[in-house]
């Protein structure tokens, strides 16, 4: 099956592009577009983004989108443990691809540099009177992780689940490097969920993900309305 069947067959609602930069660019209009809309209902909007090098051309079509960013919280869906400062941080590829908007903004950040646990439970006693987020943009791994969810870690049945788990939690990457990771308590009950993926490999490995289980395939348990999922080839 086709992804845009196997998307309809689970009521979720899929936007493709010809190229990445088209996609960018409708996937930052769709941001915008609800951060506006959830300043005009609540006078704030909470925004939570992915990071790695994808990103990168949609958080710059982003920056140049009209936001009122004085009134978005922006926090991060996982981060490496390591200072923003550091060319593998999260953090530092965020403020330096949407510079505007994390000038103006109220940044949160994962990292704090005390250790990943007393990290991860600070963020989470932050975290705790925004929730739900208004939006969380997500990614995916050709091993089929989301955030840093990985295959086969340890708790993951705990971090996938939305309703026992914790907001933030420090684990550690297939190499044995930390990580933080915003979980699915937060991430599966933000207001708009959205997908972004490119390339033939990770359509592949999506398509697959919808009949894999989640232990396998952690975005597997993000594959349910309402989800809205952007693609290009």
């Amino acid at each position: 099956m086709t992804l845009s069947s196997l998307a309809a067959a689970r009521g979720l609602e899929l936007t493709a592009a010809q190229t990445p930069e088209a996609l960018a660019m409708v996937l930052a209009e769709q941001v915008a577009q609800a951060l506006r809309s959830a300043i005009a209902l609540r006078g704030v909007a909470r925004l939570a983004l992915s990071g790695g090098r994808s990103p990168e051309t949609f958080l710059r079509c982003l920056d140049a989108q009209p936001v009122e960013w004085s009134r978005v919280a922006i926090t991060l869906v996982d981060e490496r443990w390591v200072p923003p400062d550091d060319g593998a941080s999260n953090e530092g590829m965020l403020r330096r691809c949407l510079s505007s908007g994390c000038a103006a903004a109220r940044v949160l950040p994962l990292f704090r540099g005390a250790s990943p646990e007393q990290d991860a439970q600070a963020v989470s006693r932050e975290l705790a009177s925004g929730l739900p987020l208004d939006v969380v943009v997500l990614g995916m791994g050709t091993d089929g992780h989301c955030a840093s969810l990985f295959p086969g870690q340890p708790r993951l049945d705990r971090l996938l689940d939305g309703a026992v788990g914790p907001i933030c939690a420090a684990v550690s990457a297939p190499d044995g490097t930390p990580r933080m990771t915003l979980t699915a308590t937060v991430l599966r009950s933000a207001r708009l969920q959205l997908l972004a993926i490119s390339g033939d490999d990770k359509c592949r490995t999506l398509c697959q993900a919808f009949t894999a289980a989640s232990e396998q395939m952690p975005v597997a348990a993000f594959l349910t309305p309402p989800l809205h999922i952007f693609y290009s080839p």
